[in-house]
């Protein structure tokens, strides 16, 4: 079924789309993730438990297979690294356009000299992600995770060294007790609702669909939320879908990923206290000293991505589907690339050719509907940027129709998409604002010096000027000129 409105909604709150019969458009469908089996999973009791899982599990995989690591400096994947056989391949992020602390990549190179893993750097900036992201989003069906460009390019970069499939420790967190913040207390339920959307599509959607019965799943009787069973069932299946997608889509030999984390459980229930108390994931950090005594444990840290850096001066998505109000100042980078990422999908399956014109639009009249109406068959949504009264002053003019009142009858025209206030001249900062393909104006202007540089500037954005003939004969000005005899003569 398509319903591109809950699509967009479901995204921007879970960061997937949670009902699998729904999708953004005909044909399309996505993709989640590959669970494995509960009735597989080896039960584990301690910290030696994990250790001789993991090993075995290594040692049965690698009879068959080359096994390439994903290596960060956490716990998770140091204690991964640790059972896996001398020679394996480890790949560790390296940011070339943002200044990250060293700490990851120095901690990554002690866990692979102590255990002799082959460490190879996997070089990502701007352009790698615009690069992976399209084939991404492809495969997905969906808009994705801001991690899922990178880990694209360290499984690309993997199979050009032979290795035919990736571990990664991404179940690590929801099999031990990491999500410490989620486990930090018993949530309310409105509570839990806030702390856990990523971005209230109210915010930032023009036709928002409320998330709120996929919550109301979850809540209890006493108004608390079962937010161990939540994580289960909503953050895994995102998590997980974020690495299976980016391994397939890179083409390894065995994909999706090799999980190692995701195939045991824990046999006792989870001790909340000790979590709560500053030991998320202790049977982890068992282990983590067993395999590396002379380490401190590391921080826990999500994985690096500089997209607050890549976000910093970004204005916002532009596109009909999201609001113009969107305070972008108060959202984070994460924020941002779902917003971003979300708007990248829409244009490659929906590609729109958004027009602008401006204009005064006193004493409209017919000249004004004609321009409009061969604007909007020449795109396919409208922006019209109506001037405000000290505008039409500053120009040396007055207008007779007040400005909200002008607009107001411009959005009432069909032709009109959506009504803009237009505060001063600056063409070039209106596409900054509103990113149109094409803006149309009034042939009179063709020509002139003024327009000419306009011109210019806009197509070294990729806009071009339309330039459409007045109707003959009928002008506000000529109108005005009119009423304003018609008084004087009546005096």
């Amino acid at each position: 079924m398509v319903d591109k409105n809950y699509c967009m909604s479901s995204f921007l709150t879970f960061r997937y789309i949670e009902d699998s019969n729904k999708e953004f458009y005909e044909g399309l469908h996505h993709t989640g993730d590959m669970p494995y089996p509960e009735e597989k999973k080896v039960l584990v009791h301690t910290a030696a438990d994990i250790k001789k899982a993991y090993t075995e599990m290594f040692a049965e995989k690698q009879k068959d297979v080359k096994l390439g690591i994903m290596l960060s400096g956490g716990m998770d994947s140091a204690c991964l690294a640790a059972c896996m056989k001398p020679g394996t391949d480890a790949y560790t992020f390296r940011f070339l356009d943002a200044t990250f602390s060293t700490g990851d990549m120095e901690r990554a190179k002690l866990y692979a000299e102590k255990y002799k893993l082959n460490l190879h750097y996997v070089d990502i900036n701007w352009e790698v992600v615009q690069k992976n992201l399209p084939a991404l989003m492809k495969m997905k069906g969906a808009p994705v995770h801001s991690i899922e460009p990178q880990i694209m390019e360290a499984a690309l970069q993997a199979k050009k060294d032979g290795v035919e499939m990736m571990v990664a420790a991404d179940g690590s967190d929801l099999v031990f007790g990491g999500m410490d913040k989620m486990l930090s207390k018993d949530w309310d339920f409105d509570e839990w609702v806030d702390f856990y959307t990523f971005v209230d599509p109210k915010k930032v959607l023009r036709e928002p669909v409320s998330m709120l019965d996929v919550y109301e799943r979850f809540r209890l009787p006493n108004d608390k939320i079962d937010f161990l069973r939540f994580q289960d069932e909503i953050f895994a299946h995102e998590s997980s879908a974020s690495y299976c997608n980016a391994f397939i889509t890179a083409g390894m030999k065995y994909t999706p990923f090799f999980d190692p984390s995701g195939m045991v459980k824990m046999a006792d229930p989870l001790d909340l206290k000790r979590v709560r108390s500053g030991e998320s994931k202790y049977l982890i950090r068992e282990l983590f000293h067993m395999c590396y005594p002379e380490i401190p444990i590391p921080e826990k840290t999500p994985m690096p991505r500089p997209v607050d850096i890549y976000f910093k001066d970004w204005q916002g998505p532009t596109r009909p589907e999201f609001r113009r109000d969107i305070d972008m100042a108060s959202l984070t980078g994460n924020q941002k690339w779902l917003l971003y990422c979300l708007e990248q999908f829409l244009n490659m399956h929906e590609p729109l050719k958004i027009g602008y014109t401006t204009g005064v639009y006193d004493l409209f009249h017919i000249g004004h509907l004609n321009l409009l109406r061969k604007a909007k068959a020449q795109c396919d949504y409208l922006i019209v940027g109506v001037s405000t009264d000290d505008l039409v002053e500053y120009k040396g003019k007055r207008s007779v129709i007040p400005f909200e009142e002008r607009k107001e009858i411009v959005g009432a025209i069909k032709y009109v998409d959506e009504v803009v206030t237009q505060e001063n001249m600056d063409k070039l900062g209106a596409w900054k604002k509103y990113h149109f393909d094409v803006m149309f104006v009034g042939d009179d202007w063709k020509g002139t010096d003024k327009w000419n540089k306009i011109e210019a500037d806009l197509k070294e954005v990729g806009a071009e000027v339309v330039y459409f003939p007045y109707t003959k004969g009928t002008s506000s000005t000529l109108i005005n000129e009119t009423l304003v005899r018609l008084r004087e003569e009546n005096k």
